[in-house]
């Protein structure tokens, strides 16, 4: 399960315990805010639910921080409430390097996807289909996905890969915003039928979108953060987190978008 399910679910149980109101945890929309803002996450549900409860939205996005301060929920992650309603979530350390360790686990659809572990794991797609219409990937999401696949080789040769990582902190917030953007890409692959049928939106523009944004947030990423010559802990992070990009690129590219030509 997507660890931001946790979240939904947790605000939902919230929401139907103190108003009897009971909403599918994948209404609760999180948008990613850090690092402009203070919090990681944003959400409008209080906003959203206002007229129908016929309270204000600034009441219900407080009863809501106070529901979900229980200590097993603030060991993860902290609700505030804004003026205008909206929920700012923050997370914690361990809710970062929990997520980390379950997307480095996430298997693909084994029909769809294969793991080569030959040399080093990097995955790719069993078939390429065959449309006329054929579409190049942007060349933002071909050097990010190259990149990736270089570093993990170069990494691989300089030491064994690793599943799980030490300690998470200090973290650079580079290294966050890429986390958060596999995160978005692994809520949409769990729910892409359900966010299709709730936005106006087509599939295409969505999966063009979520890979441009975590393209691009590999390439901060790349050119802000080593990996080689820096403390082991920080490899081992940062080692995970280009696998988890490496495989989520692939995961959200059009079907026709072979990326392994252009290595």
């Amino acid at each position: 399960m997507n660890p931001t399910n946790g979240i939904q679910i947790a605000i939902a149980i919230a929401i139907s315990s103190e108003y009897g109101l009971v909403l599918d945890p994948r209404e609760i929309t999180l948008e990613i805010c850090y690092p402009k803002y203070g919090g990681h996450y944003s959400s409008a549900i209080a906003l959203a639910i206002s007229h129908r409860l016929g309270i204000e939205a600034i009441q219900i996005a407080k009863k809501i921080r106070e529901k979900c301060s229980q200590p097993e929920i603030v060991a993860q992650w902290q609700i505030r409430s804004s003026a205008k309603g909206l929920l700012d979530i923050h997370l914690n350390e361990g809710y970062l390097s929990k997520s980390l360790d379950t997307l480095i686990s996430w298997r693909l659809d084994e029909e769809a996807f294969e793991i080569n572990v030959e040399h080093c794991p990097l995955w790719q797609k069993r078939e390429i289909s065959i449309n006329p219409a054929h579409q190049t990937p942007e060349p933002m999401q071909q050097y990010a996905y190259a990149r990736s696949c270089t570093l993990i080789r170069l990494m691989k040769e300089n030491s064994p890969l690793t599943a799980t990582i030490s300690k998470i902190e200090p973290i650079e917030p580079e290294e966050v915003s890429l986390l958060l953007q596999n995160l978005a890409i692994a809520d949409y692959l769990e729910n892409e039928n359900i966010l299709l049928s709730t936005r106006q939106i087509s599939k295409q523009i969505i999966r063009q979108k979520l890979s441009r944004s975590l393209a691009e947030a590999f390439l901060q990423f790349y050119d802000r953060c080593r990996v080689f010559g820096v403390d082991p802990d920080v490899v081992q992070r940062r080692s995970l987190l280009i696998r988890i990009t490496q495989k989520f690129l692939v995961a959200i590219a059009p079907p026709e978008v072979n990326y392994t030509i252009y290595l």
